[in-house]
Order: structure tokens, then C-alpha cells, then sequence
């Protein structure tokens, strides 16, 4: 069995080598032949705007996840728990189809501009396409990472260290700023770093607002087939996220050694009273949910409305085919990436560290590259090397596989790494063996982190766009896809009744990997 469990990573492994061999073959060598574009205005526009929107969209979304966190955890708020539901709504919308309702509400003749001349208002609604229209549709779609993280851990803070800070005479911004925001430094950065690598890979808002990034050039010259152009402006971005994907894999890596202790008594915390101030962060609260949520979802209802089509014709346009494939390719790659996950953590925890740490840092690397270039990739892997199984379920799973695997992976390892071997040495000194103890004893007691990988799998690839169409078979639809076919043809109707099917499916995984049971929390009883 250990032989067979050692074959399969040995496999799992050079899937993962895939995108590495693709760049470098032809990303290396077309650089080496035209060293020149480098310095081109082209390329250098290129690596400016992704810069800037990289740094922007970080800032921006980190800056108001951390005013949020605070407002909703250490503050006496009313309608705190409403807030909360509808802060996090925005993790649901696939950025291709926000973009496209951005420009259909904010743009020079949207529904902004019609309802201010409804008005008798004259008046010009200034032009949203290129960088501003993508940084603020960006950053209300990213905010939400930020958010997380930060509330998670403003809850594990241990407030003895605020009691102390009230005693020594700072008041409340003071102790925030000198002893709570030191203790959440990494949970800043955790949800930067996410924010990061969702604005450099993001594919969809930067199309729809006309905002010339990497991604979009390197769909572009896929799309008129220079593939060695493809794989070279992969190579830039690659090379421009180096200092996200270091920092990413160091974070994850070292987390997933490391246990919290237990998260404050949240009953005993003595919140911050916002008396005359409660109005302005009440304002600023709905602002938010209003740019992020409300128009979102009302134009979404405003293109539904605006159809002809019955029920039944709706869904005929749209396709049976394309919610079981979602839904199918989802689960399957969900499922994939939970089995690969403990079947790498339970061969290679303690025998070989190592390789593990190997073995993670190009799981993560995986993740931090944007899924067009992971599609390129396993495109030229397919034609080249294993022609039977290009353009079929097969190839696309994998590419999913290869992008979202460490999703999959932080939450499992921190199961693992919490409950610890003893049970799983009592049940092997009782006689059972290596197949009984993981079904009876592991996945059990590991059932919360495999749950939330799963669910955490699901919902990416269940959104997942340049990679669905650039892998998927001939013929195959997603609701991802159907969105985006039909956004390009101006079936806005159709295009909205797909949308609000994709966002109802991800809506439950969304809350319930957010809501689960932490971990943490999940099994400290078990470890004393």
C-alpha cells in the first residue's frame, strides 16, 4: 500500500511540474529571441497597469475590510448581525459578471445616468472604463477577504491585553492601534495577500472595463494563437507576482505548523461605544453594501425582468447541460482535491519533510499563477504529451485540481496538525489497520477541515472562467460560461437569470464555509 500511496504522488507531483515545464519551454526562449519587447511601451504599459492595480486593489479592499472588522466586532452596533450576512455577500458574484453590471449601471448610459435624467437632471456620468472603473469594482468584490480574516482575528486577540492597555490610561483608538492591530498583523496580511493574488489573476472585471492587464493580453494572444507570446507575458507575470507568491507560500507553510490558543471570551468583551458616531459608521456600512450588494443584485433583477422567455425557454437557452456541469465539476474536483490532500499529509507528515515542504511550495505556487496561465499550460501538456485526453472532462479536472488544491489543503493539514496521531496510534495498537483507522478514526475526526476544503473547492471552480474555457470539451457549457457567451452577445437577460443560478448554488457552500465550526474551537476540548 505504501509502494502504491508513494506512485500516486509521485504522479500528483509532476501534474503539478505541468505549468513550470510549459513556461519555461516556450516562456524562456521567446523572451531570449525578443529581448527587445521587454523594453517595449507595450509591455512596459502592461506591467504598469498590473502594478497599479494590484497595489490599489490591496490597499483599497484591506484598508476597508479593517474599518469593517472593527466596526462589526469591537464596537456596540445595531443590526450587527445583519451586517455581518450582508458584508460577505460580495464573495458570491463571479468578477466577470460584476464587471459587466458595473458598466450596465455606473456607465456613461446606464441605469445611473437614466434615473438622474428621469430626473430632469442634465448631466454627464463620467467615464468608468479603463483603471478607476476596475479598481472600485475590484475592490468592493475583494473587500470581503480582508474582512474575514481581520474579524477572525480580532476574535482570537486575547483582550487581557486591552483590559491592561484601558488600565495603563490609553483610551480606545490608542490601545487598537498600539495592541490589537500588532496581534492581527497576519491576519492583515493573509487577507492582502489573497486580494492580491484574486487582482492579478482576475480575468473577467478588467475585460468588461477595458483594462489592459496581463491576464487579458495573455487571453488575447491564446485567442489569435501565439502561444509563445502567451507563455512569454505569463512568464512577466510570474515574475511580477514573485514577491506574493514568496511571501504566500512562507505564510502558508509556517500557519500550517502553527496552533492558535484559544480565541477570547467573546461575552466578557467590553466593546467600544460609538454614541454620536454610531450614525457615520452606519452610513458608511450601508455605502458599502449598497455598492457591493444592493446594485449588484438589483440590475441583476433588472436584466431578468427584461426577458420575453417563459420559464421553460429561459432554461432551454441556457441549458440543463450547464448547471449539472457546474455542479458536477465542482464536486468531482472537490472531491479530488480532498482525497490528493490527505493522501499527501498521511504519507509524507512525518516521513519525509522535505519533500512535504517541496511537495507545498509548488502546491501553493499553483494556486498564486491565474488559471489562464494554468489552462495554457496544460493545453501544450495534452497536445504534446497525451493527446487522447484534450478537450475532455479529464484535462479540464485537472486544471482545476492544479489551481485550487491548496484551498483544499490549509484547512486539512490544520485538522490533522490539531488532533494530532494519538488516536490514531490507539487504534492501530488495538489491531486495526491502515484502511480501518482512516475510515473509522481519521476522516471523522478530521470531518471539519475536509468539509470546509471541499466547500472551498467547490465554490472556486464553480466560478472558475479562463480555465473552463479554455480547457472544457467541445460543446461544453458552464454557467460561467454561459454568462460570459452570452454578456459578449449583449443577452443581458439571459446572462442575468444564468448569473443568479450560479449565485444561488455557490450562496450555501459560501456561508457554510464560513460558518463552520472553527477548528480550533472544533477540537480544543479533545486535545486536553
Amino acid at each position: 500500500m505504501f509502494t502504491i500511496n508513494r506512485i500516486l504522488i509521485f504522479f500528483i507531483f509532476i501534474l503539478f511540474c505541468v505549468p513550470f515545464v510549459f513556461l519555461f519551454e516556450f516562456g524562456i526562449t521567446e523572451i531570449f529571441n525578443s529581448i527587445e519587447k521587454l523594453f517595449s511601451i507595450n509591455y512596459l504599459n502592461l506591467i504598469t497597469n498590473t502594478i497599479l492595480l494590484v497595489i490599489s486593489v490591496t490597499v483599497t479592499s484591506s484598508v476597508i475590510g479593517l474599518f469593517l472588522s472593527w466596526a462589526t466586532e469591537m464596537c456596540h452596533l445595531k443590526y450587527k448581525k445583519i451586517w455581518r450576512i450582508l458584508l460577505i455577500i460580495p464573495l458570491v458574484i463571479p468578477s466577470y459578471f460584476a464587471g459587466y453590471i458595473f458598466i450596465l449601471f455606473f456607465g456613461p448610459k446606464g441605469e445611473l445616468f437614466d434615473f438622474i435624467n428621469s430626473l430632469g437632471i442634465s448631466t454627464n456620468i463620467p467615464n468608468l472604463y479603463g483603471f478607476w472603473g476596475a479598481w472600485i469594482c475590484l475592490s468592493s468584490l475583494c473587500y470581503p477577504y480582508a474582512y474575514l480574516n481581520l474579524s477572525a482575528g480580532l476574535k482570537s486577540v486575547d483582550r487581557k491585553l486591552e483590559d491592561a492597555s484601558r488600565v495603563l490610561g490609553y483610551n480606545h483608538l490608542q490601545t487598537f492601534y498600539k495592541i490589537i492591530l500588532p496581534n492581527i498583523k497576519t491576519s492583515f496580511f493573509t487577507g492582502g495577500v489573497l486580494i492580491a493574488l484574486y487582482t492579478l489573476s482576475d480575468f473577467g472585471a478588467v475585460s468588461a472595463l477595458q483594462y489592459n492587464t496581463f491576464t487579458l493580453a495573455i487571453y488575447t494572444k491564446f485567442r489569435s494563437f501565439d502561444l509563445n507570446g502567451a507563455a512569454a507575458s505569463s512568464i512577466i507575470l510570474v515574475l511580477i507576482s514573485i514577491p506574493i507568491i514568496y511571501y504566500a507560500i512562507n505564510m502558508s507553510i509556517i500557519n500550517s505548523y502553527r496552533i492558535s490558543q484559544r480565541p477570547s471570551n467573546l461575552s466578557n468583551i467590553k466593546l467600544f461605544d460609538l454614541k454620536k458616531y454610531e450614525p457615520l459608521v452606519q452610513l458608511i456600512l450601508f455605502f458599502t453594501v449598497l455598492i457591493s450588494f444592493i446594485i449588484p443584485f438589483t440590475m441583476i433583477f433588472t436584466l431578468i425582468s427584461r426577458t420575453n422567455l417563459g420559464i421553460y425557454e429561459t432554461f432551454s437557452v441556457i441549458k440543463y447541460s450547464s448547471i449539472y456541469n457546474t455542479i458536477m465539476g465542482s464536486t468531482i474536483t472537490g472531491i479530488l482535491c480532498v482525497a490528493i490532500c490527505l493522501l499527501v499529509i498521511l504519507n509524507l507528515s512525518k516521513r519525509n519533510k522535505i519533500l512535504r515542504y517541496f511537495f507545498e511550495s509548488v502546491m501553493h505556487f499553483g494556486f498564486t499563477l491565474p488559471g489562464i496561465v494554468i489552462a495554457l499550460s496544460f493545453v501544450y501538456f495534452s497536445i504534446n504529451y497525451m493527446f487522447p485526453i484534450y478537450q475532455t472532462w479529464i484535462i479540464l479536472i485537472f486544471g482545476y485540481t492544479v489551481l485550487f488544491l491548496s484551498t483544499a489543503y490549509g484547512p486539512i493539514i490544520t485538522s490533522v496538525n490539531l488532533i494530532g496521531e494519538r488516536y490514531i496510534n490507539a487504534s492501530k495498537s488495538l489491531g486495526k489497520g491502515s484502511f480501518d483507522t482512516l475510515i473509522n478514526v481519521s476522516i471523522p475526526l478530521y470531518r471539519p477541515g475536509i468539509i470546509k476544503g471541499f466547500l472551498n473547492v467547490f465554490i472556486l471552480t464553480a466560478k472558475e472562467l479562463p480555465v473552463t474555457l479554455i480547457l472544457a470539451p467541445l460543446n461544453f457549457n458552464t454557467l460561467s460560461t454561459v454568462i460570459w457567451d452570452n454578456l459578449e452577445e449583449a443577452n443581458f437577460s439571459t446572462a442575468g437569470i444564468a448569473g443568479l443560478l450560479l449565485i444561488i448554488i455557490i450562496t450555501i457552500p459560501t456561508y457554510l464555509s464560513i460558518h463552520i465550526d472553527d477548528i480550533k474551537i472544533k477540537f480544543i476540548n479533545i486535545k486536553k
